[in-house]
């Protein structure tokens, strides 16, 4: 009886074992499924002509859906022909992983980060632009859905203008510009000192988008 139930014993050991190799293997498989899609193509964002560029594309947190966009362009040079060396020049990113682009990420022939788009509330629309220089921003632009929109994946877009601008010297907010009415043209500036405080307030009476009228605090 000890014998029998000790071949019983091993045998039990030995199923469990090839079903954990069966896990294992199932798990492998996924993992490779998730990395080859780092290779495969999906249609280009409609908003832009990627002809020249070349694309990768990775699933950052292993769905099997693609959420990061990368396109490298080829750096433009005088003296060496033919394409030459590969940057970085713009990023998509799925932020919420919806399978839509809400990040967009532009860089300069020196890889440096210049503009970027996103869509904060995730409904297909850019809502939010930050420009920068050197690292440090320069300018904000907030749009609304009342000024028309930016549809991330359309071929084309109306013209928007945007409901508030921000500006920023060495990082630090100086001005703010709110067209309420979204047609261009500013009623009210806002001035600001080192410090963040409001020093300032510009008003337009007569909606030319030229203030009159300045406030001092």
């Amino acid at each position: 009886m000890k014998q029998g139930f000790g071949v019983l014993i091993i045998a039990m050991l030995g199923l469990m074992a090839l079903n954990g190799c069966s896990n294992s293997d199932k798990s492998s498989e996924t993992a490779a499924n998730n990395r080859r899609l780092v290779y495969e193509e999906k249609n280009a964002n409609q908003r832009f002509d990627n002809t020249d560029m070349v694309r990768q594309v990775f699933d950052m947190n292993h769905d099997g859906q693609i959420d990061l966009w990368k396109y490298y362009s080829y750096k433009k040079t005088i003296d060496v022909e033919g394409k030459g060396e590969l940057i970085i020049s713009r990023k998509e990113l799925d932020l919420n992983f919806d399978g839509r682009i809400d990040r967009i990420m532009f860089y300069n022939q020196k890889e440096n980060l210049i503009k970027e788009e996103i869509d904060t509330n995730f409904d297909g629309n850019i809502d939010r632009i930050h420009y920068y220089d050197n690292g440090l921003i320069v300018k904000t632009e907030f749009y609304e859905l009342k000024c028309n929109s930016i549809q991330i994946d359309g071929e084309s877009n109306p013209e928007t203008n945007p409901n508030l601008i921000r500006f920023y010297r060495q990082g630090v907010l100086t001005r703010e510009e709110n067209d309420a009415a979204c047609d261009g043209k500013h009623e009210t500036v806002t001035l600001f000192n080192a410090e963040g405080e409001i020093v300032q307030v510009g008003l337009d009476e007569d909606g030319d988008g030229v203030i009159e009228n300045w406030i001092r605090y």
